[in-house]
C-alpha cells in the first residue's frame, strides 16, 4: 500500500514538473515574445588567433605571483586579473614591446585562486593560478 502511495506522489510530482517546463503563460497586461537567435553564441567572423603569444604564471609566495610574457606587436595588451567569483581585481595596459615580467601582490585577498587574462581586442589568453 505504501509503495502505491509513493508511486502516486512521484507521478504527480513528475506531472507538475512537466507542466512547469512548458512555455510560460503571459501575465495579465504583459506579452511574452521569444528573441530571435536567443541561446546562440555569437563571435566575430574573422576571429584572429595568435598561437605565438603565450604568458607564464609562477606562484612565489602566498597571494603573490609573477606574470611574464614577450610582446612584439604594436597593439597594447591588457592584463586583467579576476578573483574566484569573477570580480575584476586589477587591470593594467602594457604598451612597451619586449619582455614583460611583474610580480603581483594580492595577498590581501582571502581567496588565493585567480584568473589572469592577457590580450588585445583581437585575441586573448586566459590562465588560472592558485597562490598558496
Amino acid at each position: 500500500m505504501s509503495k502505491l502511495i509513493l508511486f502516486i506522489l512521484l507521478f504527480f510530482l513528475f506531472l507538475g514538473n512537466v507542466v512547469h517546463a512548458q512555455k510560460p503563460k503571459s501575465e495579465k497586461g504583459s506579452k511574452t515574445t521569444q528573441v530571435q537567435g536567443d541561446g546562440e553564441l555569437k563571435y566575430p567572423k574573422k576571429l584572429l588567433v595568435n598561437p605565438d603569444f603565450d604568458f607564464k604564471l609562477k606562484s612565489t609566495q602566498k597571494g603573490k605571483f609573477i606574470l611574464s610574457f614577450y610582446k612584439n606587436q604594436d597593439k597594447a595588451l591588457k592584463v586583467k586579473i579576476y578573483d574566484i567569483t569573477g570580480n575584476l581585481v586589477l587591470q593594467e595596459t602594457v604598451t612597451d614591446n619586449g619582455s614583460f615580467s611583474k610580480e603581483y601582490d594580492l595577498s590581501y585577498y582571502k581567496p588565493k585562486f585567480f584568473i589572469v587574462e592577457v590580450g588585445s581586442s583581437e585575441y586573448n589568453k586566459t590562465k588560472s593560478i592558485i597562490t598558496e
